[in-house]
């Protein structure tokens, strides 16, 4: 008899694909692993020389043909032919929207009765489309219970979450570096803030007559955009491009500019202060789950607000250390540890 449990997780992208998501499943499967669980991930093929099988770290990566994800029917083909070796794991657990509708949702013909469970993270674009409004809702029907990252999504998609978290970061705090400027971790597009974060930078400089270089840990459409305007106000930037670990990076910044949950847990594990902007409803939403959860972070809605905290912080090197003490207290509540206790706790409830 087989006592082993066997976890499958689905997801649209995973390692060696650099993001937020892959992280977190790449966190929680190594957790998993390491408590005795046999996991592996089923995901799309990014790369037409991507190997379709391979073992990582203990766990396994299955990839569906390449190309096939982005043709509904191809997909659903797919996943019933291998239906059976679908079924012969314990616990599936699905990573947001497009695999629950587009991948697993033809499964259900052949399994009615399993139980699914799914993570939500975050959000598509903003403002949400009313398509993906109604994905999700679609999505939050097929499986029995769900994890949301962030308690924002429940109220902007009106969906019910049956636990909440801001996922989790590593604990092993690196030396100390000297530290200068401000890193922001993040794609490279409107919607994340970039644009908002070097008005502020520019504001700091003009206004404060203070001086900070921004590092930028990410990829986008508007990478060219930002590094013109960056020139024509003045402020230095420097893009390293997408990082798989951007700790260390991190370790030599002064400040951290938010981009989404993993940079913003990161940065306060390594003591920096966290400031972020609410450019929209959607936004400011998102930004105030973390301090829901307790995290010390500051949320401002303008860029001259944002110039206005960080020369607050440099000219009151006690409250920045206040600040950085708090982060970091916070960041060690949120362990990978942590969070595979809260997938474990979400599966046992429903068995």
């Amino acid at each position: 008899m087989r006592n082993v449990i066997r976890v499958l997780m689905i997801s649209e992208h995973y390692w060696p694909t650099v993001g937020g998501v892959q992280r977190h499943i790449e966190g929680i499967v190594n957790e998993l692993t390491a408590r005795g669980l046999r996991v592996a991930v089923l995901t799309a093929t990014d790369s037409p020389t991507a190997p379709r099988q391979e073992i990582l770290k203990n766990s396994s990566i299955v990839r569906i043909p390449y190309g096939w994800d982005h043709n509904p029917l191809l997909v659903a083909l797919w996943m019933i032919e291998h239906h059976s070796w679908i079924k012969e794991h314990d616990i599936i657990h699905v990573h947001d929207t497009i695999p629950l509708v587009f991948w697993y949702a033809p499964l259900v013909l052949f399994s009615p009765k399993r139980p699914v469970f799914a993570t939500f993270h975050g959000f598509e674009e903003d403002p949400v489309p009313t398509m993906y409004r109604v994905l999700r809702k679609i999505a939050r029907r097929l499986v029995r219970k769900c994890l949301c990252i962030g308690g924002f999504i429940s109220r902007e998609y009106g969906m019910k979450c049956d636990i909440v978290s801001l996922g989790a970061t590593e604990l092993l705090p690196l030396p100390r570096r000297q530290r200068e400027g401000a890193v922001f971790v993040g794609r490279i597009e409107e919607d994340t803030g970039i644009i908002e974060h070097v008005n502020a930078l520019a504001i700091l400089r003009e206004k404060h007559g203070i001086s900070l270089k921004l590092t930028v840990c990410g990829s986008g459409s508007i990478r060219q955009d930002v590094a013109d305007m960056a020139l024509s106000k003045g402020v230095v930037v420097e893009f390293t491009g997408t990082i798989d670990d951007p700790k260390e990076i991190m370790n030599r910044s002064e400040f951290c500019l938010a981009g989404g949950y993993l940079s913003i847990l990161e940065a306060m594990s390594l003591g920096l202060p966290v400031l972020g902007i609410a450019r929209s409803p959607l936004k400011a939403a998102y930004l105030r789950a973390v301090l829901e959860q307790g995290g010390p972070m500051s949320i401002q809605t303008s860029p001259e607000d944002i110039a206005d905290e960080i020369a607050r912080l440099i000219k009151n090197p006690g409250l920045a250390a206040e600040v950085s003490e708090r982060g970091t207290m916070f960041a060690a509540t949120m362990s990978w540890k942590r969070l595979a206790d809260v997938y474990l706790a979400l599966w046992s409830a429903s068995s």
